[in-house]
């Protein structure tokens, strides 16, 4: 006699029953479980800003790529996709130069799919768009859980064949060097989740909304370790670190007088560095250079988190 297997049905229920309203209510939510939206698409998300201006709208979260420089440009939509959604998302993509442009939805009508798609065939590597459908579900009596289900998405093989050439030599050699440092690091820190190298001249990896760490060259031919502070307003922002400012010679005992603190009145993101001189570039790093500079970079941002780790927790 076969065994009766007992399963229960799948239920999807109205995001509404959960989320009265989109802008109050389910906006500032996925800026708290961006990593959730990540997953589903393969880029780890920071949340950078929500109730972003641009003109006369407001994006609804404007986030960023982890360990790379590229925005991302998310819009919210409760019921069915319109005309005038679609529009405001070119409006913003342009507005905060965007390379990825994510529209979340309940329902997509087909024409809006086929201009997505039409919009990632038509468009490089470095700029990719989404549908996704925000999806509440039931098993049973069970509580409710959110999946994000793709609708429109790149190409990435076709895509990444159009856009390799256009990668530049320096690019390539970024690309190369933060390979072998996630490599490397990720044999000192198992709980580090970085896996993309990225083609830019830093790469950070984040440890809480607004709060990264990472590694970059600068323009003056030294490298860094550094805390980067972005929690998605300049008042808050320096907030924290003119509180860190007040552990300033508990840090620098611990860490030496190679730090640096930037606050800019016109920029709203904070770094705070450790510089270490190498004059040089990373278009002519020797080998011993480049050895050195993995050493250093595994070994020292272990010393970097545990000064700064625990004064994040404590104000943030």
């Amino acid at each position: 006699m076969e065994k009766e297997i007992d399963l229960d049905e799948i239920t999807e229920v109205a995001l509404r029953n959960h989320f009265p309203r989109e802008d109050v209510d389910f906006t500032p939510w996925l800026a708290q479980n961006l990593n959730l939206l990540g997953e589903t698409i393969g880029i780890d998300l920071i949340a950078s800003e929500t109730e972003s201006p641009i003109g006369s709208y407001r994006l609804d979260i404007l986030a960023e790529e982890s360990g790379s420089e590229r925005k991302i440009a998310i819009e919210n939509q409760f019921g069915t996709t319109d005309h005038s959604h679609l529009g405001q998302l070119i409006t913003y993509m342009a507005g905060v130069n965007a390379d990825v442009v994510i529209w979340l939805a309940e329902d997509f009508r087909e024409e809006h799919i086929t201009a997505l798609n039409h919009l990632n065939q038509i468009s490089t590597s470095e700029t990719n768009f989404f549908a996704i459908k925000p999806r509440l579900i039931k098993i049973g009596d069970s509580k409710p859980a959110l999946e994000f289900v793709i609708k429109a998405q790149p190409d990435t093989w076709e895509k990444d064949v159009k856009g390799q050439s256009r990668i530049s030599k320096r690019e390539l050699e970024y690309q190369k060097f933060w390979s072998e440092l996630i490599e490397s690091y990720s044999s000192k820190d198992p709980e580090f989740k970085l896996k993309r190298p990225t083609i830019y001249n830093s790469m950070k990896f984040m440890v809480k909304n607004g709060i990264s760490y990472g590694w970059g060259f600068t323009r003056d031919k030294n490298f860094r370790i550094v805390l980067w502070i972005d929690t998605g307003t300049q008042e808050r922002n320096h907030e924290i670190l003119d509180t860190i400012l007040n552990y300033k010679n508990d840090i620098e005992s611990k860490l030496g007088n190679h730090m640096r603190y930037f606050k800019d009145e016109n920029v709203q993101r904070i770094a705070i560095n450790l510089t270490k001189e190498i004059n040089s570039d990373i278009m002519n790093l020797d080998d011993e250079t480049r050895e050195e500079l993995l050493n250093w970079s595994v070994r020292m941002m272990p010393k970097f988190r545990e000064v700064f780790d625990p004064l994040i927790k404590e104000i943030v």
